[in-house]
């Protein structure tokens, strides 16, 4: 009886049309995910052996320079973006969407281009950089092709981005061994990473002309980008303070303590950041299906929640305990003895895991509730706690104290943040429970 029980279950499950579409794309955004891991884990490592730490702390500082400037170029449309294609009725409407999108992040991209050029030109701090900045500053302006990408995923068509990312990876993957093998200078492989964002989102624009929408510069609405852009400041500064609060740590290294410090500390943080997107898509399949019990059952509700909260402690737990036992030899394999040092810095970095766990899952529970202010309050003291904390432990302790700063800094953001508001003290406890197996 409970084995055709099963087997009856499990016909439904495969005759549920919706299960079918949303497990086939969350298996594909897997498959992207475990590809960037192992390009993580093996190609980069490769790049960063070769490069020694001073030449991929440059690369490294350079990349996360950059990356302070794309929040501008994003102006906090991408979110908006998707909840604008799902809602779309027509192929007409759908143009208008993405015209005025690309148009407006390209317009937005060439501002935090200019900024950014200005910003490094007029400061001569950054002779040694200019040229490996300058590279990537490419990025601000191809960041504009993401919109085909947000077509995809508002129609839960990820393959089609997931192909494009193979493309792109195994190019970039080919040119990097042969630069490697030809004793390439630095710029060389700035310009590779560049070449990889780009080819991406190249394949994805070519799928999505199969789709027969036509997008021109008579797709722009004025007032329908004035709209967007009406709705998406509070997501712009948020984002604005995630991406110093994620990213200030790498450039306060290298400003403090020298390229070479900033390249073991790079190292480090890729063997703890190559493990993100295991919540990522954890919470993309699960936290839509625990949504569906918040209307119905408020106790089912937090249950879920509290297991989907315990499920990834425990990961986070398991992944940090490997990391602490195994990072040693494994930074010794792939990244070769001048690397041996980051292993210090790795051990204290990679516990900060846990709390970025629950960050993602704590981020979708504030969405729901609708608590959206708080994600960006949670930022701006999350930069700032970061910042005072790095320029108070750097200087003292080096890189462990730029690891610590960031344990605490994440630590605070990811679970005791909450502690601090009568309406969040809820999301407190159900984290509690979930450590402390209290149903």
């Amino acid at each position: 009886m409970l084995f055709k029980s099963l087997v009856n279950r499990f016909i439904k499950i495969r005759e549920n049309e919706n299960f079918i579409k949303y497990f086939s794309n969350t298996l594909w955004l897997f498959i992207s995910k475990f590809l960037g891991f192992f390009s993580a884990i093996f190609i980069t490592a490769w790049v960063a052996r070769y490069l020694g730490p001073e030449t991929y702390g440059l690369l490294a500082y350079s990349n996360s320079l950059v990356a302070l400037f794309l929040p501008i170029a994003m102006i906090g449309l991408n979110d908006i973006i998707v909840k604008e294609l799902v809602k779309a009725k027509d192929k007409i409407e759908i143009s208008k969407i993405l015209g005025t999108a690309f148009l407006t992040k390209l317009f937005f991209g060439l501002v935090s281009l200019i900024f950014l050029v200005s910003f490094v030109f007029l400061n001569k701090e950054f002779l040694e950089v200019r040229l490996l900045i300058l590279i990537f500053s490419s990025f601000l302006i191809f960041q504009s092709l993401e919109v085909f990408d947000f077509y995809f995923q508002s129609q839960v068509k990820s393959k089609f981005v997931v192909y494009s990312r193979i493309i792109a990876v195994v190019i970039s993957s080919i040119i990097k061994v042969v630069l490697i093998n030809v004793n390439a200078p630095v710029q060389y492989f700035a310009i590779v990473i560049v070449l990889e964002f780009l080819i991406t989102h190249l394949c994805t624009f070519i799928y999505f002309n199969e789709n027969k929408i036509k997008i021109s510069i008579l797709n722009f609405d004025k007032n329908y980008a004035l709209s967007l852009l009406k709705r998406s400041w509070p997501l712009f500064l948020s984002g604005m303070m995630y991406i110093v609060y994620v990213k200030i740590d790498q450039i306060m290294v290298k400003e403090i303590l020298g390229a070479n410090a900033a390249g073991l500390y790079a190292v480090s943080i890729s063997l703890s950041e190559v493990w993100y997107f295991i919540p990522n898509i954890i919470a993309a399949s699960f936290f839509p299906a625990i949504l569906f019990y918040k209307s119905k059952d408020q106790k089912i509700y937090h249950k879920r929640i509290t297991n989907l909260y315990s499920l990834l402690f425990w990961l986070a737990v398991f992944i940090s305990l490997f990391i602490t036992f195994f990072g040693e030899w494994i930074i010794e394999v792939l990244y070769g003895s001048s690397f041996y040092n980051s292993y210090k810095i790795l051990s204290i970095y990679i516990w900060s895991n846990i709390f970025f766990f629950f960050t993602t899952i704590s981020s979708k529970w504030l969405v729901a509730e609708g608590f959206y202010l708080h994600s960006f309050y949670r930022n701006i003291i999350g930069a700032f706690l970061n910042v005072i904390l790095n320029i108070v432990l750097i200087n003292e302790f080096g890189l462990v104290g730029a690891a610590v700063s960031t344990l605490i800094s994440y630590a605070f953001v990811g679970v005791f943040y909450d502690l601090f508001f009568k309406e969040l003290r809820v999301n407190f406890k159900l984290k509690l429970k979930s450590i402390l197996f209290i149903n």
